[in-house]
């Protein structure tokens, strides 16, 4: 190579504005092609475009541009693509001419189009001239799409309880999907609503914490995801009686229910006084409005048992003597045993006091109450007496002492005036004489044919507590007895002989025998 041509070369790759100065050169250069552009007089190809990120949903069309100024030449312009996930280029197009066989893409002059694009179409674009070095121009893809996930633990969980269960899923989208953890019943045992992350953890779990808990997946492309998981929690009976004491009379019908759960359901049998009830003749499933009603009769017939969702009923058709006792529902699983007790009896039901505590006569009360009888009440008892209650300051602490008489009884036949409305009995009784503005305690019971009932709760009571102090000789001052008792106070505690008389006789507040 002469001298002219060496320093027209240089100025080629220096000074030339347009052409070679374009494009990304690296390395050294072919000087094939750069006599040939010379010699020919044709200016090599440049890219108009710059690189660029296309970002598209799944589904939607993209163009790739790989615009070019001076295309004239020898050189064909090649498109390939390195796919997002990794692998090995592939050839899309050269010239005008489409080399893969995929029909969503198309070859436009310098433009590649791709149709209902997919996640797979994602990765670099490469637009290249082969030179030398070769002249490229590199576009990404991004294809989003909506997410997916699926469960990595067994859809259906079954826990012991007390012990812990961890749920968990895997979720694959573009963007990459947000994972929220949801329960169909309502709140997750924690008391959230939802709980954010790929796991889920369930500590010490009852069978509050059964349900179908959701996995979401969301990336905002698309509807999101869910994979569902059940958790079944086995674990030992829990059994409630509804009511623990019912009151019957002879030739009533009675239910007695124990409300039953358990997993696995508990077999569930009845006693009464200690003695199973008869096996049943038959296993047979009735025509009831509710589903799942099921009714076992036993060799009594009078005696039925019905199940129906977690309700075990043994109904009592028709009540003897012979039938009151203890009846006792056991149910049992594989995890373990559990009772209930329900006493019934023809007893009357403890009485409840209902006149005021503060009385309206100086030296008599007349005590009310009710109770429950299915039987007469032919009989009452009542038990009361005094009690006086001081205080005194002692160290700046308020101390009181109750001061109580022994316990006085009456006991009387009811006679066929008492008030009854159906099993309801009202009763009353005036005590006659009582101290006057003094205070009592006391204590009823009633009886039936078969028996006495418990105490009812203790009762206090005053005698009217108004008295008259004489004042002046023009008029009276009337003082509460409360008020009384504080001006006799230091009369009371003026020796130290009657302090200690008064604690020898002291006794805490008690009103139980």
């Amino acid at each position: 190579m002469d001298t002219t041509a060496h320093y027209t070369l240089l100025a080629l790759l220096l000074l030339t504005p347009q052409g070679l100065s374009k494009g990304t050169f690296k390395g050294d250069y072919d000087y094939t092609d750069i006599y040939y552009y010379q010699e020919s007089g044709i200016e090599p190809p440049t890219f108009l475009a710059r690189p660029q990120t296309f970002t598209v949903e799944v589904g939607q069309s993209v163009i790739i541009p790989c615009d070019v100024e001076n295309p004239g030449g020898r050189n064909r312009l090649i498109i390939k693509k390195v796919p997002a996930n990794g692998g090995s280029e592939k050839l899309l197009s050269v010239g005008t001419d489409k080399v893969t066989p995929d029909p969503r893409m198309a070859v436009d002059g310098s433009r590649l189009t791709i149709s209902h694009t997919r996640p797979r179409d994602a990765g670099t674009f490469i637009c290249q001239f082969d030179l030398e070095p070769p002249l490229q121009l590199r576009h990404i893809l991004d294809v989003q799409y909506a997410p997916s996930v699926r469960s990595l633990v067994p859809p259906e969980q079954r826990v012991a309880k007390g012990h812990n269960v961890s749920l968990e899923c895997k979720a694959h989208g573009n963007p990459e999907p947000i994972i929220r953890w949801s329960r169909k019943e309502g709140h997750l045992p924690s008391g959230d609503r939802v709980h954010q992350g790929e796991r889920l953890a369930l500590e010490a779990v009852d069978r509050h914490m059964e349900g179908t808990y959701l996995c979401t997946a969301d990336n905002g492309i698309g509807e999101p995801a869910s994979a569902a998981m059940s958790v079944t929690v086995e674990y030992p009976p829990e059994v409630t009686a509804e009511q623990t004491i019912v009151r019957t009379g002879e030739g009533d019908k009675v239910e007695l229910v124990c409300v039953v759960h358990g997993r696995p359901p508990p077999d569930v049998v009845w006693t009464h006084n200690g003695r199973p009830l008869p096996d049943t003749i038959m296993d047979t499933q009735l025509h009831l409005p509710q589903p799942e009603a099921h009714t076992r009769t036993t060799h009594h017939t009078h005696l039925s048992q019905t199940k129906m969702a977690h309700r075990h009923t043994l109904t009592i058709s028709s009540v003897t003597e012979e039938d009151l006792g203890a009846y006792m529902c056991i149910a049992e699983n594989t995890q373990g045993e559990k009772t209930a007790l329900i006493q019934m009896t023809s007893l009357p039901k403890p009485p409840q006091v209902t006149s005021s505590p503060n009385g309206g006569e100086s030296d008599k009360y007349t005590l009310t109450w009710e109770t429950e009888s299915y039987y007469p009440i032919t009989e009452f008892l009542i038990r009361y007496r005094r009690t006086h209650l001081d205080t005194w300051q002692q160290k700046n602490h308020e101390m009181m002492i109750a001061m109580t008489d022994s316990w006085e009884s009456v006991s009387r036949p009811v006679d066929k005036e008492v008030l009854t409305r159906g099993t309801h009995h009202d009763l009353a009784y005036t005590l006659d004489p009582l101290d006057v503005a003094t205070d009592y305690v006391a204590v009823v019971r009633v009886r039936n044919k078969y028996g006495w009932s418990k105490e009812s709760e203790n009762f206090s009571f005053s005698t009217k507590k108004v008295m008259a102090v004489q004042q002046s000789t023009s008029g009276t001052r009337w003082l509460g007895a409360s008020s009384a008792v504080s001006l006799l106070l230091p009369i009371l505690f003026t020796t130290m002989e009657t302090f200690a008389h008064l604690l020898r006789n002291f006794h805490p507040i008690s009103f139980t025998q």
